[in-house]
């Protein structure tokens, strides 16, 4: 089995579960969780990582941007359904002792007996808050900006981080779109900031798709990745997202608010670079007339 510091290793798709095990001891070197299941979904084995990150609870699962799980989107029964492997997810764990979310890395893979029948599901869970420690100090970072409850900045940088690696190693495509709420100041002046942010939060999120991911990043921007898709596939979604806030914002007698974006496509640089890119195409938007997004013309 690799062990190469840049990718967790693999173990063989025909292991019994001996080398399972042996394969359990080292993620638990690793401070990584694995569980096993059965071809019929039942709990054959965890490590010690595994029983320190879950102890004796049923977990609520969570998805990036904190919505429930439904059953047949966690990762080992998506593998179980079709015996494909799930790579680098984020998963959120909360437990009902408390409302604090674990937020994790999570990939599942399938182990077939001679036969080439499914016999086992491994599940992967890596804890995204070890990541994020200063050395010395064990107490976990927040994840989630207290006022929208979409991800902090910190965070969602950390996404798009990982997102871009992801990118590079299976050349699965991604979107990107630095979104800013026209005319902050004077909405706020109206209505206030904090009011002004979580109300355009939650517009937002209720118009992206469940596995999209979306955060806070400066004053008055929300930067969304948008997983597997082009950017003029995305672009048919985002427009959409900036019809919605238009329209839906004045509901209930509200302030109408209206949102301006830069729009582009993962092509292998570093993040800084990225988001410088899509900082030029919000301004682009925002001398334009605002209501509108501008894309990265170069990759059309």
């Amino acid at each position: 089995m690799s062990t190469s510091p840049h990718r967790l290793p693999l173990v063989d798709l025909r292991a019994d579960d001996a080398e399972i095990g042996r394969y359990a001891a080292l993620l638990d070197s690793l401070g990584v969780a694995l569980l096993a299941f059965a071809a019929d979904g039942t709990p054959a084995l965890r490590n010690a990582a595994a029983e320190e990150l879950l102890g004796d609870s049923t977990p609520t699962w969570i998805d990036e941007n904190g919505r429930p799980l439904r059953d047949d989107e966690r990762p080992q029964l998506q593998v179980q359904a079709t015996q494909q492997p799930v790579h680098q997810r984020a998963v959120g764990l909360r437990t009902p002792a408390g409302t604090a979310v674990t937020w994790c890395r999570a990939s599942a893979f399938p182990v077939f007996a001679a036969d080439g029948s499914l016999r086992r599901v491994l599940l992967l869970l890596a804890d995204r808050q070890h990541r994020g420690r200063v050395a010395g100090d064990r107490q976990e970072l927040p994840t989630h900006d207290p006022l929208t409850e979409v991800f902090n900045q910190r965070h969602i940088d950390i996404l798009l981080d990982d997102e871009s690696r992801r990118a590079r190693r299976y050349g699965t495509p991604f979107a990107v779109a630095l979104i800013a709420i026209d005319h902050f100041a004077a909405c706020c002046l109206a209505e206030g900031e904090g009011r002004v942010l979580a109300r355009t939060a939650r517009l937002l999120c209720h118009s992206l798709r469940e596995f999209d991911m979306i955060g806070r990043h400066g004053a008055d921007c929300f930067l969304i990745i948008l997983p597997n898709v082009r950017v003029n596939e995305a672009m048919v979604g985002l427009e959409r997202l900036r019809e919605a806030v238009e329209t839906r914002s004045a509901e209930g007698g509200a302030t109408g608010l209206t949102i301006s974006g830069g729009v582009s496509e993962y092509t292998g640089e570093d993040a800084p670079a990225l988001i410088e890119r899509l900082t030029s195409l919000l301004a682009s938007a925002r001398e334009s007339g605002c209501n509108r997004l501008c894309v990265n013309m170069d990759l059309f």
